[in-house]
């Protein structure tokens, strides 16, 4: 949807619900002692401001997700260009007095090992946690956080594999000086400038002794007991505060809404602050939301430090995350755990639709992002029924094979079907998750959306991108020159390689530098001409450890490097945003192998810095973003020769093509922007709002016939559309007498009689019978006009012979696949059976001997024909009354009604001529049915209102009408079967 920029996307105000906010709190309290408790500086200074060790830099305390989610959520942008590098989003205590030099993140702070390869851990009274600055010669503090399960394994872990991480980070990031290198400069980025810490309290937690064997399978540990907490609340209610901006969080979706401020009222973050708060009073909590609100147009979320260690490290990270990724974890936790988890997040989940549901305003629009708040659209939904909802999942969605094995499955996918829309960032997500939710929910699933019984839930595709004009007006810094300019110089001669990713399994760092190996060895012509930097940005000490790239970057530098060469500078850091760019306006090519990822705009940022080199750009076909980058080079991850055939490929490739690629890159980048992505998704959601707002059954009016009665009688051609099973008939049981046609009613066939005797109407049976069934029921009333199996074939009203509309040579061979599925289906359920039409096969399940399991074998049924056979052949399976009906794509009530109005609409008098086979104008239509294969009818006679020329309709002169109470597109509703002749014999009457 194109939006002017002038345009105002909602009428209220947009509040958006993410997990951490753009900003956090620091508090100026007295500094730490090792032991934790708090003291004077002896100069009267305060933690934070002053470095505690004048030779040695602080690092910023931080807990809970500190980089892993900064870089997660953040869609890989560093930190230093959508934040000031001042401040990072923290999440736990304030600085303490002891400073342990080391490259790795996670060490214990004491350990003693103990016989028997028995690692015995023995923490301060909180557990500690070590933070890393931007340098590789970086200094470690530690600050407190609550205990997670998995918090022993990454210390157990970083002891075993410490010094080794450690050598490998000092070696990999200083290349060694090639001929020709200034003097002094062996690092390629000098270590940037340390951050300041905030201070913070710290969680509650518990102290003692935690043993853990070497062996991983074989974990013994005292289950944490929780106290009051370690830090004072008097002294946090006197302390003063101040309001920092958060380098963490979804920085991507922060600048997005901050760039389309213009074309909103107003915008309210709602999410944590980040960081514990059982010590903060009341009034200080009060303090905080008052500021927030009224300087920073945020609400901050208070949910208690528990619930959040157990909603974002154990089941977001551990459950959630891994899942998401295609990954299954191999070594289960109990089913205690589980749910111990899992009532942490539906906790956080419900602290954040209370908070949303106390602050929003009738008109405001509300939009949730992100997979840690799956459960909050329903939550709202439940208390707010009629307020604009929407949802954004910035990861990937898994099929559902991989998403059924998740235990609280059923309950996160009805979290979600509270929003009106719900987004992702490709096709292939949403199309898993309307095949999850139509395999696992048994509801009725379209390319559109989800149909629900009393709602619908539509689903959209939104490809996030960058923000262009910020991102213009960096590479414009003399500082982005210069670093390009150097890099230039350092690796004159050579080709250079790029690469930036999290130090995540998911992320194919490991695959990177097999697949960069087993290029050396197929291409020993590249020996010493080319380098591959690889920036690696820190995650949790698990995910690095489970990555696995430092042995094989130690076996390719030792087997390739010389005294002035060496193959892979392997940067275990972030680096300034001037850097980044300045490497990527230099590189040859971009590396980008993931595993699995929603969209890596690490693409999108080289691609729009390659304006005047126009490398190529080799990208993995499991990253997101490769859906609408056809002009990249696709590899496999998996497939190391490919990859390295790949990268040789795109160094050979010549000038031309270099340029017809990336200008088709590039247009992609500067037309799918961050501000593209939020215009369409906030107008998209509002416009889907208005259309499940009245298509809700409890808004659809009873059909009142005094509202349709004065357009009725003044009209002069009008137009009947009426269903047959379900609407004029109640579904027979015999199932036997359905191909014969059934019993007739002769009610129901004299309304039909007296309403085809009027020469103003004009009678069509809209059926998904037979071509003779229709004929022996109606065959006897003249001047009727019949419709058989969905609108494969149309008798015109007066006419004797039926029109074939399926388009002339389709292929029919889906037939013979599709009575192969059929059966398969009928076997394996009692009761159901097989109906073949002419064109279209319907599989019966009304009589199964179990409903509940012969819906739920529909389901599966119609997944396997779409996945099967619809991805070969133009057809489609169409969900009925206890029924699955295959047919073409080219074919419905709604293309026959189009042809019906065409054929009215040509045959009736124009200005100026007169003719004695003609008719009025087209001024009224009254369609009705009972299904969802009325729907698409229902919509197009809806739609005659806004024709272009002057035959279209008033809405008064259209009348569509469902039978039953549920969502629908008609505008009005009767009760059943005996309420539609009753109204048609009043019609008859008039």
């Amino acid at each position: 949807m194109v939006v002017e920029n002038n345009t105002l996307l909602t009428s209220g105000r947009l509040l958006v619900a993410t997990f951490l906010l753009p900003e956090t709190i620091s508090f100026q309290v007295p500094a730490r002692d090792k032991d934790g408790k708090h003291r004077s500086h002896p100069r009267g200074t305060l933690s934070g401001q002053t470095n505690l060790n004048p030779t040695v830099h602080s690092a910023t305390a931080t807990g809970a997700p500190t980089a892993a989610l900064a870089s997660e959520e953040a869609q890989q942008h560093p930190p230093s260009l959508y934040a000031p590098t001042s401040s990072i989003h923290p999440l736990t205590s304030s600085i303490a007095s002891a400073h342990l030099p080391s490259s790795r993140r996670g060490a214990p702070c004491e350990v003693a090992l103990s016989p028997a390869n028995t690692n015995v851990i023995t923490p301060p009274p909180t557990s500690p946690s070590f933070f890393r600055t931007a340098s590789s010669s970086e200094t470690f503090i530690h600050a407190p956080r609550p205990i997670g399960k998995d918090r022993l394994r990454d210390d157990r872990t970083s002891i075993l594999h410490k010094s080794h991480h450690h050598n490998m980070a000092s070696s990999s990031i200083l290349a060694p000086p090639t001929s020709g290198e200034k003097e002094g400069r062996t690092n390629v980025f000098p270590p940037s400038a340390p951050k300041p810490a905030l201070n913070q309290p710290r969680s509650r937690t518990s102290s003692g002794v935690y043993v853990h064997t070497t062996t991983p399978s074989l974990p013994i540990q005292r289950k944490p007991e929780r106290r009051v907490s370690i830090d004072s609340a008097k002294l946090y209610a006197e302390a003063p505060w101040t309001v920092e901006k958060a380098v963490g969080g979804n920085v991507g979706l922060y600048n997005a809404v901050n760039s389309i401020q213009s074309q909103l009222t107003k915008t309210v973050f709602v999410g944590t602050l980040g960081m514990p708060t059982d010590a903060l009073q009341d009034r200080t909590r009060g303090d905080i939301r008052a500021e927030l609100a009224l300087n920073h147009n945020s609400v901050p979320v208070f949910v208690h430090d528990l619930d959040f260690e157990g909603h974002y490290h154990h089941f977001c990270k551990q459950v959630l995350w891994p899942i998401f990724h295609y990954v299954l974890p191999d070594n289960l936790r109990s089913k205690g755990y589980e749910d111990g988890s899992w009532k942490h997040y539906v906790a956080v989940n419900r602290a954040f639709a209370d908070t949303i549901v106390e602050n929003y305003r009738e008109g405001d629009t509300i939009w949730v992002n992100d997979y840690h708040l799956m459960l909050v659209p329903n939550m709202i939904r439940e208390r707010l029924p009629d307020a604009t909802i929407g949802f954004f999942l910035h990861v990937p969605f898994p099929s559902s094979e991989i998403f059924r094995c998740l235990h609280v499955r059923k309950e996160v996918l009805e979290g979600l079907l509270g929003a009106d829309l719900v987004g992702f960032q490709t096709y292939s997500f949403a199309r898993h998750f309307l095949q999850t939710c139509s395999r696992l929910l048994a509801v009725e699933t379209s390319p559109k959306g989800i149909q629900l019984e009393n709602t619908a839930v539509n689903v959209g595709i939104f490809p996030i991108g960058i923000d262009t004009k910020s991102l213009a007006l960096k590479r414009k810094e003399p500082e982005v020159a210069q670093w390009a300019k150097e890099l230039k110089e350092k690796y004159s001669g050579m080709k250079l390689i790029v690469a930036r990713d999290k130090l995540d399994y998911v992320k194919g760092v490991r695959q990177k530098m097999l697949a960069f190996e087993r290029f050396l060895n197929l291409y020993p012509e590249w020996h010493g001409k080319i380098v591959l930097i690889q920036v690696a940005l820190s995650t949790s000490e698990q995910n690095e450890f489970q990555g696995q790239v430092s042995d094989v970057v130690t076996r390719i530098n030792s087997r390739s490097s010389s005294l002035s060469y060496q193959p892979i500078v392997f940067l275990h850091q972030d680096i300034t945003f001037s850097q980044y760019l300045g490497l990527l306006t230099a590189a040859d090519l971009c590396l980008i192998t993931s595993l699995r990822d929603g969209m890596n705009l690490t693409s999108h940022e080289y691609v729009f810095c390659q304006e005047e080199r126009k490398s190529p750009l080799v990208l993995s076909e499991f990253a997101g973003t490769y859906g609408s980058m056809g002009a990249c080079l696709r590899v496999n991850p998996w497939n190391y020769t490919e990859v390295a055939e790949a990268i040789h490929e795109a160094l050979m490739m010549k000038a031309d093509e270099k340029s017809l690629r990336w200008h088709e890159l590039n247009k992609h980048v500067v037309t799918n922007t961050a501000q593209f992505w939020a215009t369409d998704f906030v107008s998209e959601l509002a416009k889907v709002h208005s259309d499940v707002q009245r298509r809700y059954s409890i808004h659809i009016p009873l059909l009142n016939l005094k509202d349709v009665l004065e357009e009725y009688r003044a009209a002069q051609t009008r137009l009947f559309l009426l269903d047959y099973d379900g609407t004029l008939l109640p579904y027979e049981r015999p199932s036997v007498t359905r191909s014969r046609g059934k019993a007739m009613n002769e009610d129901m066939i004299k309304t039909v009689r007296q309403l085809a005797q009027d020469s103003r109407n004009i009678v069509y049976i809209m059926s998904g019978r037979t071509k003779e069934s229709l004929d022996q029921v109606f065959g006897s009333i003249p001047g009727i006009g019949l419709c058989a199996e969905g609108g494969c074939f149309l008798k015109l009203a007066g006419k004797t012979v039926w029109e074939n509309k399926v388009q002339e040579g389709s292929d029919m061979q889906w037939r013979k696949k599709v009575m192969e599925m059929f059966e398969y289906y009928k076997e394996r359920t009692p009761g159901s059976e097989i109906e073949e039409k002419d064109v279209p096969i319907v599989w019966h399940y009304r009589q199964a001997d179990n409903p509940s399991y012969g819906l739920w074998q529909a389901r599966e049924c119609q997944n396997h024909i779409e996945e099967a056979i619809g991805s070969i052949y133009p057809i489609h399976a169409v969900v009925g009354r206890k029924c699955l009906e295959v047919m073409p794509r080219d074919v419905s009530k709604s293309h026959a009604t189009k042809f019906i109005v065409d054929t009215l609409r040509a045959a009736s008098s124009t200005e100026g001529e007169s003719s004695s086979s003609s008719r009025p104008p087209l001024d009224f239509v009254l369609s009705i049915g009972d299904d969802r294969s009325d729907e698409d009818m229902f919509e197009y006679c809806n739609g005659l209102t806004q024709d272009d020329d002057h035959t279209s309709l008033t809405k008064n002169q259209i009348v569509t009408v469902t039978v039953g109470s549920k969502s629908s597109a008609a505008k009005w509703f009767v009760p059943g079967v005996s309420a539609v002749l009753q109204n048609l014999q009043a019609l008859a009457q008039t």
